[in-house]
């Protein structure tokens, strides 16, 4: 790998088109907008994903033309937040997170 002679930044904005509280679908989000900015040999120091206008789930304004979430997704995901909060964070979570944290907190400027 080759690494970037000065400090490169990239963004991409991902827009839904229907607000979501579906963690697939917010992942799938994140990874297009990854694909979009990866270049592939560079050494890539950091990267993190930002979530704009959220809203309480009885908040939101719905679309006249699209389809919410569907009720079984909706049901899912609450199923998998209720796991999570009794038997501890990331006990349920989707593949696409992997199994096992390959990094570790960079702690240079920590007091």
């Amino acid at each position: 790998m080759r690494a970037t002679p000065c400090p490169s930044y990239a963004t991409q904005h991902v827009k839904l088109t229907i607000a979501t509280a579906d963690t697939g679908r917010l992942i799938r989000a994140a990874l297009w907008g990854l694909r979009r900015v990866y270049r592939l040999g560079f050494q890539y120091k950091k990267t993190g994903v930002l979530l704009l206008d959220l809203v309480p789930a009885g908040s939101v304004q719905r679309s006249l033309f699209l389809r919410p979430d569907p009720p079984e997704r909706v049901r899912l995901m609450s199923i998998v937040d209720q796991l999570n909060a009794r038997h501890g964070r990331d006990r349920v979570r989707f593949a696409a997170s992997g199994l096992e944290r390959g990094w570790k907190l960079k702690a240079e400027f920590l007091s």
